[in-house]
């Protein structure tokens, strides 16, 4: 059973995704809650408060993901392949929340702020790790390693924007096609 704070957050998630952030007012979200304004402020303090939650939640479950696809008897490039199953999967069941992720982090305070700044820089550092693996084990081009995990992170990402599973390709064929591409390029 969902509590009432999840319920907000749920709803909060869709103005905001539909409308903006700026656009949205409490007073919209508590109507779409039935709940009076006092209400939503019995469960967060302000709007600021609900748009971190819901982005320090969806970290919290990017995080989570991305540690149970390493396993560090596996080789890096098996761990990368689940890497970016586990990262799509994400993007693909909590597709509005990246969104927020990407358009409305600017909007929370500077504490909170430094809050999801340190879970994105985890989520990076867990990936940089199995490129840098990759790289010990002599099998990388001569790439610059922060920018090669900018890049798979993008790829994963940013498929929020266009990536449809029911569409043309599957979410495995997705993940195969972006494990080739990022692992093995593009050129024949």
């Amino acid at each position: 059973m969902i509590d009432r704070k999840e319920e907000i957050m749920k709803i909060a998630i869709v103005l905001f995704s539909e409308n903006g952030y700026d656009n949205t007012s409490t007073r919209e979200l508590a109507k779409a809650a039935e709940l009076s304004i006092a209400g939503i402020y019995y469960f967060f303090q302000n709007k600021e408060e609900i748009l971190f939650s819901i982005l320090n939640s969806l970290l919290n479950k990017l995080l989570k993901s991305m540690r149970s696809a390493i396993n560090r008897d596996d080789t890096p490039q098996t761990n990368i392949t689940r890497i970016i199953d586990h990262g799509l999967k994400e993007v693909i069941e909590n597709k509005m929340e990246i969104g927020l992720l990407l358009k409305e982090t600017q909007r929370l305070s500077p504490d909170q702020l430094v809050i999801i700044r340190n879970k994105e820089k985890d989520v990076f550092n867990l990936i940089k790790n199995e490129i840098s693996r990759l790289n010990g084990e002599g099998r990388l081009k001569n790439l610059n390693l922060t920018a090669t995990t900018f890049s798979l992170l993008a790829i994963i990402s940013f498929s929020h924007n266009w990536y449809d599973p029911k569409g043309q390709l599957s979410t495995k064929e997705f993940v195969a096609e972006t494990t080739e591409l990022f692992l093995n390029g593009a050129l024949k």
